[in-house]
């Protein structure tokens, strides 16, 4: 049996009171109904029973708060009945589907009137679908014994495909599982529900009975009916189908997410199946506006009758609280990666020793959202699921232990990794990018390691959802089993602290999902269309050279992993001054941490910065070495490093037992230190590359040159504000035309309009990256310019000139200076390639024309082009 919680009771006590008011109430109604009926000279209105029995309860303070300025809307089923109306505000990890079965005894009890009748229970999707059935079925489920319990054991649980009954109907607690779509469209599974069927007995009467059909359609209006105009018969035919057998039943209704379900088609095929009762439970209550013009549509109010807060739910330990939120600010998303695995073997060592000392089985998941999951988007520059993975599975984790989750592909559906909390279960970790949003239940899952914070925050957001469940709904007595981890990489701290709390305060605490648009079109703005280039350039072919490689395949793109990072020779280097940065033995290691509780405060969220420790139980070389693995490719290498880094602490008398809480310290120490070398290595395998030949910068036209686009994309609606010149005029020079503000920030369109007023300058265009032109060099990413232009070649050599800018902020960093050596690198070296292969693409070659590449603080760009444009003196 589960355990009942304060919060529930006091719900389901709120709930019957509301069950006792609709009674009486209704009683009244009735009465008058039945005077008005007698004496219509009275002209008596018969009172909606409903919205008499919602202003009681607001008048004697039984409603939330928060909704006390909120009206009442009624409902009306589809002959015009009042229906009650009702919302649960229950976050999700508060128990709404046990709440459910256990308000449908009350509801039938108090309501209805007796222990049989029918029950539609709807859910928004599939997985929800599939996880309420399984459970509703399965006769050892508290949520199929508390069904039992209010039918003495006389439950069927069907779905819409199954035959249906009236004696079932009256003999047995009928509860039928429907997913009711919400998107404003008639779906095939909506109209097949008004289809005859020879499985729906006993509702309709038989095809003869004249007087029966034509009774039961006065009745009940609303029922579907064969076309019989160009029949001989004259009466309506009611049909026997799904539809006009719930519309002749009356079924109460359980509204899963009743959220999702608002557009005015899903509200009118509900409301359509002329329900009894409506029952909504949701993390997340949803008014819908009003709407004017040829339409027009009344506002509909969530009814809400009573609300559960996340404080309530941390009280009762059935969320993980407080949240540890810990930002990390590398460039390289491979460091924020290990952290979090980090984190993830030390909650797997503390749920080990939890189950060893007693307690229940707890396997600690990790989700990992990555940017991009397509296969076409694989080299686009993005983190990528399928980088994730092999990075996972080169850090010591087995094919078994991963499973990705996307649009794509789902490993969660393969028959080993369907039940999570399964001790056969061996998933580890979940890379996702958003789509664990809706539907999807793990307690197991512990920790979000957001790759993708700063450019999908609010996906990002949405999972956090993810993690909070408690498992079994209980706290351990372990904090770092009670508590859960958010750790994202390159994100702004203030604003993934803003994201968080916004989506734990609107959402409380429970499902963070997408809304579904309801009726609203497209809006122009988002799609992407493609502007053309300028007519005199249509023509016009524009190559640039690549960084290119060569060798005894031939020539190609230069690619980091293959001709740089795997030329690196690391069989000399030496840690011994990795070793001497280690702290003595004892030292305690900490680091910041962001901790996020809920209170009882105007707040909801309390924040607060905590150094936590770092520390695991022991050292493990051969962890170690999977570790660096990403920047010492070669395994044999990568070991003989840890050990020599070994040999030196051991030197320093660090060893043993002493190495355990500096263990993550020493990896961490290392892995920096041998960036820094890769990238000075790096360096070096480029430029003697260069030097050779092997690596070429050169303009070829045989096909491996990048080649300008014919058309460039945008979002932006074709109304939108274009960019404009700085005599407020139209641009005359940009390759492709028009070209919209609000694709340019600010910088970028004061050195757009500069260029376009230069009689030198032939034409310009603005670089998209990751998208448009490249340069590889002795990192891992390339470098994408920010503008392309020609200059004119009256009375000097014509140039393109390939223009990187930087904020000054920037001046003097890593990676401009990174960029700035490379860029200079590449314009010193730039040539025509004299070998081109006989019929291959030949343009005529202007003399003397060069690439030039240019990097430029915003603080100069000015002074720098003016020189480039000869309009002041080099």
């Amino acid at each position: 049996m589960m355990r009942r919680l304060d919060y529930q009771e006091r719900v389901l006590e709120t709930l019957s009171h509301w069950l006792e008011a609709l009674n009486e109430e209704r009683e009244k109604a009735e009465k008058i109904a039945k005077l008005a009926e007698a004496q219509p000279e009275l002209e008596l209105p018969v009172p909606d029973f409903t919205e008499k029995v919602w202003e009681r309860l607001r008048e004697e303070g039984r409603l939330p708060a928060s909704r006390k300025n909120i009206p009442f809307s009624p409902r009306r089923d589809g002959i015009g009945r009042p229906v009650p109306n009702a919302v649960l505000k229950i976050p999700t990890g508060g128990g709404k589907t046990w709440l459910a079965v256990n308000a449908l005894s009350r509801i039938f009890g108090s309501y209805v009137g007796r222990n049989t009748g029918f029950v539609l229970w709807i859910v928004p999707n599939e997985a929800i679908y599939a996880q309420t059935l399984r459970r509703l079925r399965d006769r050892a489920d508290p949520y199929r014994q508390a069904l039992d319990a209010a039918a003495a054991g006389r439950v069927r649980i069907l779905e819409k495909e199954d035959t249906l009954n009236k004696l079932d109907v009256e003999a047995n607690l009928c509860v039928m599982v429907l997913m009711l779509q919400s998107a404003n469209r008639q779906t095939k599974a909506v109209l097949r529900m008004f289809r005859d069927r020879g499985d729906v007995h006993g509702f309709t009467p038989p095809e003869g009975d004249e007087r029966a059909h034509k009774e039961l359609k006065e009745r009940i209006p609303n029922l579907d009916t064969y076309d019989l105009a160009d029949s001989p018969v004259a009466w309506p035919m009611v049909k026997a189908s799904l539809g006009n057998a719930l519309r002749i039943i009356r079924p109460v209704v359980v509204m899963d997410e009743g959220h999702k379900a608002t557009s005015d088609l899903a509200y009118e095929t509900l409301y359509g199946f002329n329900p009894r009762l409506v029952l909504e439970l949701t993390a997340t209550p949803k008014d819908v506006k009003p709407r004017g013009g040829r339409n027009p549509r009344p506002a509909r109010f969530a009814n809400v009758l009573a609300e559960v807060s996340g404080v309530e739910l941390d009280r009762e330990g059935m969320i993980k609280m407080p949240i540890n939120l810990e930002t990390r600010q590398e460039e390289d998303w491979r460091i924020t990666l290990r952290k979090a695995v980090a984190r993830l073997e030390g909650l797997r060592r503390a749920a080990e020793e939890y189950q060893a000392n007693g307690g229940r089985y707890i396997r600690p998941i990790m989700l990992v959202q990555v940017e991009r999951t397509g296969k076409e988007q694989m080299d686009a520059g993005f983190i990528h699921a399928n980088d994730v993975k092999d990075w996972l599975l080169q850090a010591g984790l087995d094919e078994a232990e991963i499973a990705i989750k996307t649009a794509e592909q789902n490993d969660l559906n393969q028959p080993e990794n369907q039940d999570l909390l399964s001790p056969l279960n061996r998933v580890r970790v979940i890379i996702t990018k958003q789509a664990l949003q809706e539907g999807w239940d793990c307690p197991f899952a512990y920790i979000l390691c957001s790759l993708a914070a700063n450019t999908n925050q609010s996906a990002m957001t949405q999972l956090v959802g993810r993690i909070l469940r408690q498992p079994y709904a209980m706290k351990t007595g372990v904090a770092a089993l009670d508590e859960c981890w958010v750790v994202t990489h390159h994100a702004s701290t203030a604003k993934v602290v803003q994201a968080v709390k916004k989506g734990l305060e609107q959402d409380g605490l429970g499902d963070l999902v997408l809304q579904v648009a309801q009726e609203d079109a497209a809006s122009v703005s988002g799609v992407a269309w493609r502007i053309p280039r300028r007519e005199k350039f249509a023509n016009l072919k524009i190559f640039l050279p690549l960084v290119l490689h060569v060798g005894e395949d031939g020539a190609r793109e230069l690619d980091y992993d293959t001709d740089i990072l795997s030329a690196i020779d690391w069989r000399d280097y030496d840690p011994a001054g990795v070793a001497e940065r280690i702290p003595a033995a004892g030292t305690e290691l900490e680091t910041l941490v962001q901790r996020l509780r809920v209170t009882d405060g105007d707040d909801l969220i309390e924040r607060e910065v905590v150094r936590r420790a770092l520390s695991l139980a022991r050292f493990d070389p051969a962890h170690a070495a999977r570790m660096i693995g990403e920047i010492v490719p070669n395994a044999f290498q990568a070991r003989e490093i840890v050990g020599r880094l070994l040999a030196a602490l051991r030197a320093r008398g660090l060893d043993g037992d002493k190495l355990g809480p500096l263990a993550e310290y020493i990896i961490d120490a290392l892995y920096r230190a041998l960036e820094k070398e890769r990238l000075r290595r790096a360096e070096e395998v480029f430029r003697r590359k260069v030097e050779s030949g092997e690596i070429r910068f050169r303009l070829r036209l045989d096909g491996r040159d990048w080649k300008m686009p014919d058309w460039v994309e945008t979002t932006q609606p074709e109304e939108a504000r274009q960019l404009v010149g700085s005599d407020g005029g139209p641009l005359e020079r940009s390759l492709f035309a028009p070209q919209y503000e609000a694709d340019f920030n600010k910088a970028e369109r004061e050195v757009a309009v500069y260029l376009d007023g230069q009689e030198a300058l032939k034409w310009w265009h603005r670089n998209v990256a990751r998208k448009q032109y490249g340069l590889q060099g002795w990192r891992r990413g390339r470098i994408y310019p920010d503008f392309i232009f020609a200059m004119n070649g009256e009375g000097r050599p014509e140039r393109i000139i390939v223009l990187e800018t930087k904020g000054d902020q920037l001046e003097g960093n890593l990676d401009t200076e990174y960029k700035r050596k490379l860029l200079e690198l590449l314009t010193e070296h730039f040539d025509w390639e004299e070998a081109i292969p006989a019929g291959m693409l030949e343009v005529a070659r202007e003399q003397g024309r060069r690439v030039q590449c240019e990097l430029v603080l915003m603080s100069e760009w000015k002074e720098r082009l003016a020189r480039l444009f000869g309009e002041v003196e080099a």
